[in-house]
Parts: C-alpha cells; structure tokens; sequence
C-alpha cells in the first residue's frame, strides 16, 4: 500500500485510477490520522519503557441551463400545513413544530461514531429564487434514506428523471447548486439527555466546495423558519468541521469524544467494558512476516468496570485483562495475578495513566502495559469498538526486552472503524486469490493494516481463511514493501505436492508484485506463481 494509490500489475503493466482512491483533501487525512494519533503515542510511550524496562424532467432541464448564486435563497410564503399542502398523502413534512412532528419523519441514527446523534433526518431547501421547489421539505428516513430516492420518488413533479450526476450538479456543487440538502440530529449528552438538534449539509468533498460560514448562515435561516426546535450547525465531516471551528459567529455543535464515559464512582476514573471482547497483536513497521508470525496474540477481555484513583500516585487495582493465545502454537498464557499496577504520573504536557498487569507462559513472565486515555477532567474509557479501533494499544511481551521483535502491539480484533481494502489477482493457470484487509491510508508514516479473511484457489481447490492466527501482513515504514501469508488449515494439493500458504511480495516502494509464491509446512517457498493480473484497492 504506498499512500492509498490503486495498482495493477501483470502483462499489461501497473496502471493508476487515481480517482477512485483519492483522499478528498489533505485535510481529511490529516483528520483520519489525527484520531489515530493518541494511540500510536500511547504503543510509542508504551514500547520505550517497555524496552528501556434516465434523464431529467422537462423543468429541471430547463432550471439546469442557468448558473445560480452560490448562497441563493427563497422569499417563498411559509409552506401550508402538511395535511393539505405539498406533504399532503406523503412521507414528508414542510414544519417541524414539535417532537411529535420529529418522530414522524425522524429514524434511529446508525453509526456508533457519533454518539451525540441519537436520530437523524434529512430535509431539502431551495437554493435559488429560480428553484422551482420554494418550500423546505423535511424527508421521513424512515420511507426513504436517501435523497435522491425521496426527491424523484416523492417528489416527481419536481425531480421526474433526476439522474445521480445532475443531483451531484444542483444539489452538491456551488456553480450549479439550485438546492440545498443535508441531514438533521437529534442531539444527545453523555447520559442520554437531549440537549437540541443539529443540522448537517451536504456537499462534494473537495476542498473548494466547503461551504463559508455565510452559507451555512443562509441554510439554518431557512430552516430555523420551519424547524421550531433548537437548532444548530453539526458539520459531521473532518473538512467540514476544520472550517467550521474557523467561524467566528455562528455556533457550531461539534462530535463529541464518544469514548469517554461517566464514572458511577464520585472522584475516581474508570475503565467500562460493555460486554466480553478480545484484542489482538498488530503489525510493527519493519519486522519480517515470520517475526509478525510469531508476535500474533489474542487476549480474552470480560465484561466488567474497574474503578481507577485519579489522584497522582502508585495504586493496587484489580486486573482487567484475562487469558490469552500467543504466537503460531497458540500457547497459553495467564493473568499471574487477579491484580494489576496502576500509575498516575503528572507530566509538563499531560498526565499519564499507565496500567500494567503480569503475565506467565511457557518461555516466562511477560508484561501488558496500557497507557490508559482518559479525560483531562476526569471520567471513563468505554472498552469497546468502534473506539478500540482507533484509541486502545497496548504492548505485551518481556519486560527486560531490548527489542521490538519480541513485543507484541496489541489492538481491536476486528479494526471495525478502519476502511476496507482488497488484494486480489489472477494466476496464468487459471487460480486467484482475494485478501481482505483493514487499512487506513497515512497522511505520514505507516497506516494501521489488519487482513480479516483470504480466498485462494490453486489446482481447482479453495481455501478460505479467516483464522486471526493464519492471515499475516508485514510491512516497512509508509506501508511499503508489503508482505502478505495466507496459511491454509489443510494443506491443498497443487502441482503434484501439498501446499501450506500463500505469500505475496510486493515491490519495495509500489503495489505491484515482486513475486508470489505458495509456502510449504515451515513456511518456505515452494512453487513461483505465475501472476496475470494484481489490483489493491478499496473494497465497495
């Protein structure tokens, strides 16, 4: 993976279709790097000390001739009464007057980033005096999620035969733009309490068309004319909030960290694990795949709340971390104690809380240290994904280690907040194979990258994998020279002797392949393949 291009190899050589692996803007990487920040600081802390110790209606057609002001909007009489007026017989509204009326058209919000939203809807609004829809419509999500569904479904008179690229044009894009669309949260504090309603809109991801702060002034008066619940600007994606924290007079609602949590205990900080979980070992930049190999582990995490002092100092706390499987022979290890170390050190630029607990297997004691990432002010971490993804690392190995190849970096098992991306090629005598990955491209240095499954067919037989233990990547710094093994359960019969794995080699500084090869019982190679073709790509 070399900065999330898309790579083909094979006789026809690598081609490079930019566009449909482009990052938005630099700023959304950044973004996507920036929540991941804390969590390499905190495996880079904790591996010091660890080694230190169908075409469109006939209006439209005509409205789309015309290049309208970016920040139009309506003069339009207020929209009559839903029973009678455009909403009349349909799945929408034209006011919100009150909660009844939000739970009509509302539904439960889906993604568990957002812990503020706790429902959401959609509405349309003009743009344009030359709009010919001149009244704000609230969608119900609940008949139709999207808007381009609501808007030709609902709304034929209107939107008859609107294509995905002509919405893109009137509704995404400020040269054409005649409407306004986007999305509205019901917005909820860390206890559940509703503390108003926000407003989202929705625009093309590049960078110039971020909406200034007079637009988004423009789009809340007029929504704040038909919507009569407390409204505010809830920007929901990273450039749309980088902007928004630059306004200087509108209010902006933005995401709150979904995992802190409330502690029951008054005066003490607190780990809450919902229900029982694992965490796994992740690559390390620059180790080889027989090193990853051997640092695989998997700890058991059950569900429980363990209270921790807040007050600088050295403390007895009870262990939260269970049994757990390490290397290729899966050898047990176990808690030495039902107690852990926890530290509370007060530095210049933060405070660090610093959890370990010991550990016996079979080649001796080893150590799981966490820095523990909690609230400045006091509070909880909320064991659980999709924040493990991107703010849990621990490390887990020998405490007197003086290198990282004997240390184990461990992380979510499923890496459920990282996007999905995909290997997959074409052997010239007729095999293929897929590998399924997690990946986050960096905006510096190396993203995370966790295989999940793999399908290989060698010789007419198939094997499918998706055994934590059998699916490894290794990798050098920026995700280059990217190794990739697939270890079969069962041995395939390929070329008149038992095949154990797959290994892809990729090039030092590219995607494309160096080699590939099957590996025998030791995970050697055995057998050059020929490859035809080779994509890595973002999966749909």
């Amino acid at each position: 993976m070399k900065h999330g291009a898309c790579h083909r190899a094979g006789t026809g050589g690598a081609v490079h279709p930019g566009a449909r692996l482009r990052i938005s803007s630099i700023v959304d990487a950044a973004g996507s790097r920036m929540r991941r920040g804390a969590r390499d600081l905190v495996r880079l802390r904790v591996a010091q000390r660890l080694l230190w110790g169908a075409g469109m209606s006939r209006r439209l057609c005509a409205l789309a001739l015309v290049v309208f002001a970016a920040c139009g909007g309506s003069d339009a009489e207020p929209a009559p009464d839903a029973a009678t007026g455009l909403c009349a017989g349909r799945p929408c509204l034209t006011a919100i007057d009150d909660a009844a009326d939000w739970a009509a058209v509302s539904g439960p919000h889906a993604e568990p980033e957002r812990c503020d939203f706790l429902e959401d809807a959609k509405f349309i609004a003009p743009a344009s005096a030359a709009a010919e829809l001149q009244e704000v419509v609230f969608q119900d999500v609940k008949a139709h999620r999207l808007h381009l569904d609501f808007m030709t479904q609902v709304l034929p008179e209107f939107f008859g035969g609107l294509t995905p690229q002509q919405y893109q044009q009137v509704v995404l894009r400020r040269a054409g733009r005649q409407y306004w669309a986007g999305a509205l949260f019901r917005l909820v504090d860390e206890r559940g309490a509703t503390t108003g309603y926000g407003f989202d809109v929705a625009v093309d991801p590049a960078w110039e068309e971020q909406l200034t702060e007079a637009e988004v002034a423009s789009v809340q008066a007029l929504l704040v004319a038909r919507f009569h619940l407390p409204l505010v600007y809830a920007p929901t994606s990273d450039d749309a909030i980088y902007h928004a924290r630059m306004f200087t007079g509108l209010v902006a609602h933005f995401p709150r960290a979904c995992q802190y949590v409330p502690c029951a205990t008054a005066g003490m900080d607190c780990v809450q694990v919902p229900t029982a979980t694992t965490i796994c070992g992740h690559f390390m930049e620059g180790r080889s795949a027989a090193v990853e190999l051997a640092r695989k582990a998997r700890v058991a995490v059950a569900a429980r709340t363990i209270d921790l002092p807040r007050d600088p100092g050295s403390y007895t706390v009870p262990a939260l971390f269970g049994a757990g499987e390490l290397g290729p022979a899966r050898a047990p290890i176990a808690p030495a104690a039902a107690t852990a170390t926890y530290e509370v050190v007060v530095q210049p630029w933060s405070v660090q809380h610093i959890y370990t607990q010991r550990y016996t297997s079979p080649t001796g004691p080893i150590e799981l240290r966490w820095e523990v990432p909690l609230p400045e002010d006091g509070g909880g971490f909320l064991f659980a994904e999709p924040y493990l993804s991107d703010h849990f690392g621990a490390m887990l190995g020998d405490p007197a280690a003086t290198t990282l190849d004997v240390l184990s970096d461990l992380g979510s098992c499923t890496s459920e907040s990282l996007e999905r991306w995909r290997a997959g090629g074409a052997l010239a005598d007729g095999g293929s194979f897929q590998i399924d990955f997690r990946y986050q491209p960096p905006f510096a240095g190396s993203g995370p990258l966790f295989p999940t499954r793999a399908e290989v067919t060698l010789g007419g037989e198939t094997a499918v994998v998706d055994d934590y233990f059998r699916l490894v990547y290794a990798g050098e710094h920026h995700n280059w020279n990217n190794q990739y093994w697939v270890l079969f359960a069962t041995p395939i019969t390929y070329r008149g002797h038992a095949v154990h794995g797959l290994w892809l080699d990729e090039a030092p500084t590219t995607s494309e392949l160096d080699g590939a090869y099957t590996l025998d019982a030791a995970h050697q190679p055995l057998d050059t393949l020929a490859i035809t073709s080779y994509v890595v790509e973002r999966a749909p």
